[in-house]
């Protein structure tokens, strides 16, 4: 399991090179909130965003886009005009991309989608470095990014026939334990995450080469308590909400 513990691309107002959209605001991208979004035009495939040189990533994250609203999308990283990763998916689920540390010259996010008169929206995107969770979570563990956030209620007649739906979108609820971790660990790499999660909203993925097991969190309540056995182990958990696209 990986978690982000920094985001260098808060405040930076990316640039377009490719199917810029209509009277949008750049700057909304890299803005937490997702009540801004950009939303490019449909002159072309590609909707680019440029972030240009950033040194010291390890992660790409994107949360609130459509790209695969018509059938299938594909989501590309790239370093200028090299690929580091893409996946292509049939649901719009929240992308989180991992890999070496490295310097990029032009950071690139690109959404391909077909056919090319559909425009494609994104609410937020960050970059940084992430941490992996020694030993993962826990088996039982909610697989977030497989739920979904809507409720509904059925009414009925005197029957109990069902007569009516009305769903309300909700946000999911996690709980994350880490038990038996070294002090160490908690005391060094897990603080910086700490801080860092009360300063903005961070990305979990649960598996290493599937961008699409990943969504973004916020509201975290940490618990740190010592090991029942030993000074030596440390247990942690957090409670956290979270927001997977779907």
């Amino acid at each position: 399991m990986i978690v982000t513990k920094s985001n260098a691309l808060i405040g930076v107002i990316p640039t377009i090179p490719s199917d810029a959209g209509l009277v949008q605001t750049p700057s909304n991208i890299t803005d937490p909130d997702h009540s801004l979004t950009y939303t490019g035009g449909t002159t072309a495939n590609d909707l680019i965003i440029s972030f240009g040189a950033r040194n010291n990533i390890s992660y790409v994250a994107i949360s609130g886009h459509n790209a695969a609203l018509t059938t299938t999308g594909t989501v590309s990283i790239l370093n200028g005009a090299t690929l580091i990763q893409s996946v292509t998916i049939s649901r719009n689920n929240n992308l989180m991309f991992t890999f070496d540390l490295q310097n990029f010259t032009d950071l690139r996010v690109k959404f391909t989608v077909s056919p090319n008169n559909q425009a494609t929206t994104v609410s937020f995107i960050a970059a940084g470095t992430y941490l992996i969770i020694p030993r993962g979570e826990q088996s039982g563990y909610s697989r977030q990014w497989l739920e979904r956030q809507t409720t509904s209620q059925t009414s009925t007649n005197l029957l109990s026939a069902p007569t009516g739906v009305t769903q309300k979108r909700m946000a999911l609820k996690g709980n994350l334990s880490i038990p038996n971790q070294t002090s160490d660990f908690i005391e060094t790499q897990w603080q910086t995450f700490i801080d860092f999660s009360f300063e903005q909203p961070f990305f979990i993925k649960e598996i290493d080469d599937e961008p699409q097991t990943s969504y973004i969190c916020y509201n975290p309540k940490h618990k740190i308590k010592a090991h029942p056995m030993t000074r030596g182990l440390i247990n942690a958990s957090m409670q956290f909400n979270s927001y997977n696209g779907l």
